[in-house]
């Protein structure tokens, strides 16, 4: 009979293998939630089919995975330990109490790849309660149950981001081409929908001859000894391997009970020593990051290339158990790392005890993008196909600001971008650290806008010294949307805007704004969010229509997916 640890274990393997044999084609059937008659108290049936063949090809190898037993009992499932950052989604503000919005730029997309792996497996995943938040109870965790999704996980800026769409492209002496379509909002008949999308322009030339100084900080402790971690892991880096040229530098560092480094400053294009380097790792042990990332930077700066890119890109499943460890600690230390110039980016890989808190508060305090990796396909996307934009930064500390004007503006409500607000005076403050966007890349932001002549009202407190604004502001004018940002050759901030009003608003802006519509809705019917109006997922459906496009194909078949769970 196999003990509780290796009956999760095989549970996790066999999600994980329909995983990578799902993503990029038909959606697999994943196992069965328990039933009502299945549950008893607090201990969990999880039924598997015995006779189920499962089978995963990583870098030519298939590997045999044996069946879950007739099924098990568990006090609590610890193989569901994942945490996720809780989420307190934004109301509708008065513009008449607070005119502007500022935030700071997100190009990260590991919630979409996250949700897409959890909506084909199956899953049961925990959260911290409000005791481990407030440092009470480290062991306090609020279990969900098998095939619900906490709100945390749901991160729609990240949703939007994952797809591309038809934006302008920059003009001339800037940076960004800006987008901005508004219409009347799907899900409810008092709103409109404001759609503003942002694109980069090509890579500085000088920056790519220049090569990258990359050094991958690689979790090898016995957590990452699953299939979709660190084999998945080793099979993704040929994706790699294949862009990297002469300029470049290669290093790797692992860590588990210690850390060491695998490969110092390799050229990229020895691609035989740095794939040897990478199949020659294996896992065991416990999580000691905080010494990974101290070795990390120093072979980083060790290895600079002044004018060049220098990241380290840290590969993961962020469960962090010796020495620094929580949030923030991590937040700290990479914050204390951030003015070297020397860039942090995360990969995460697996499921059943993935600490996505963790890995993106290293992503967003590093001056990094944060990715999910759930199978090859994804991999090739990251570190192929996107490469460049992922890792050769563009533009530091890219904020954006909206100013709506009040006489035509009742209220708004910012969609996503929760953990990404900024104090409105500090737009101007470039003391203050925003997001990195790389080249040739988007994000897209979603606000639902309350016209004056609208019926819904929107609560405003009562200043006793109110500020009445300028009254010589046409009504016509309904916002200006600002953008700031560093960019990567000069000291000095740049800043573009654009502005919208009465005669930019259309019935039907278009199909990426639809697009753009139809992820929203479905982000807020994954967190069950008190905004979600006269969503469904049939209005997702008819707002997507037809298409050709693989990826919102895709994103159709997790929505088709969704209505069944």
């Amino acid at each position: 009979m196999k003990t509780l640890a290796q009956a999760a274990k095989a549970f996790v393997s066999c999600t994980v293998a329909l995983s990578l044999i799902a993503c990029g084609s038909a959606v697999q059937p994943a196992a069965a939630p328990p039933t009502e008659a299945e549950t008893s108290g607090n201990k969990q049936v999880m039924p598997i089919d015995d006779e189920m063949p499962l089978q995963m090809v990583t870098d030519g190898m298939a590997t045999e995975y044996n069946a879950m037993p007739e099924g098990y009992y568990s006090e609590e499932p610890t193989f569901n330990t994942e945490e996720y950052s809780s989420i307190d989604e934004q109301g509708f503000i008065s513009t008449a109490s607070r005119p502007l919005s500022t935030i700071s730029a997100d190009v990260d997309t590991a919630s979409y790849a996250n949700l897409r792996r959890m909506l084909r497996n199956g899953y049961a995943v925990a959260k911290p309660s409000k005791d481990v938040e407030q440092g009470q109870n480290e062991d306090a965790l609020e279990y969900y149950s098998y095939n619900s999704i906490t709100p945390g996980a749901v991160r729609i800026e990240e949703m939007l981001n994952y797809f591309d769409y038809s934006y302008a492209q920059p003009k001339g002496k800037d940076g960004f081409g800006i987008t901005a379509q508004v219409g009347p909002c799907p899900w409810n008949k008092d709103t409109d929908l404001l759609v503003l999308g942002f694109a980069t322009a090509k890579e500085d030339e000088s920056v790519a001859k220049k090569g990258s100084n990359l050094v991958f900080l690689i979790d090898v402790s016995g957590s990452m000894d699953d299939p979709d971690k660190l084999p998945l892991l080793q099979s993704s880096f040929a994706q790699l391997v294949k862009t990297l040229g002469d300029n470049d530098r290669v290093s790797i560092v692992t860590y588990a009970n210690g850390e060491e480094v695998v490969l110092d400053g390799a050229k990229g294009s020895d691609s035989q020593t740095i794939m040897r380097a990478i199949r020659s790792l294996s896992a065991n042990g416990a999580t000691n990051g905080e010494a990974g990332l101290k070795m990390a930077y120093d072979l980083a700066e060790k290895n600079r290339i002044e004018g060049g890119v220098n990241r380290i890109v840290m590969a993961s499943d962020g469960d962090l158990n010796v020495g620094m460890s929580s949030e923030s600690d991590l937040e700290a230390y990479v914050d204390s790392k951030r003015e070297t110039g020397i860039y942090l980016s995360v990969l995460g890989f697996g499921a059943g005890n993935y600490k996505d808190n963790k890995m993106e508060t290293i992503a967003d305090h590093g001056n990094g993008s944060y990715h999910y990796i759930d199978c090859e396909e994804e991999a090739e996307r990251v570190l192929g196909e996107r490469l460049t934009a992922n890792l050769v930064p563009f533009a530091n500390d890219v904020k954006m600001q909206i100013e709506f004007n009040p006489t035509a503006i009742k209220g708004y409500r910012l969609i996503g971008y929760e953990n990404r607000a900024m104090a409105d005076e500090d737009f101007k403050n470039d003391e203050k650290d925003a997001g990195e966007v790389g080249p040739q890349s988007q994000f897209t932001v979603a606000y639902e806008i309350v016209r004056t002549d609208s019926k819904m009202e929107v609560s405003a407190p009562d200043l006793k010294y109110e500020t009445k604004g300028d009254s010589s502001a046409s009504p016509d004018e309904w916002l200006t949307a600002k953008l700031r940002y560093m960019p990567m050759q000069g000291n000095e901030a740049k800043e573009q805007e654009i502005s919208l009003g009465k005669t930019d608003w259309k019935e039907d802006p278009g199909s990426d704004w639809r697009f753009a519509a139809s992820v929203c809705e479905f982000g807020m019917l994954l967190r069950d969010s008190e905004f979600k109006g006269s969503t469904t997922y049939d209005s997702i459906r008819k707002l997507v229509g037809k298409t050709d496009d693989a990826k919102r194909t895709e994103f159709l078949e997790l929505v088709n997916l969704a209505e069944k769970n």
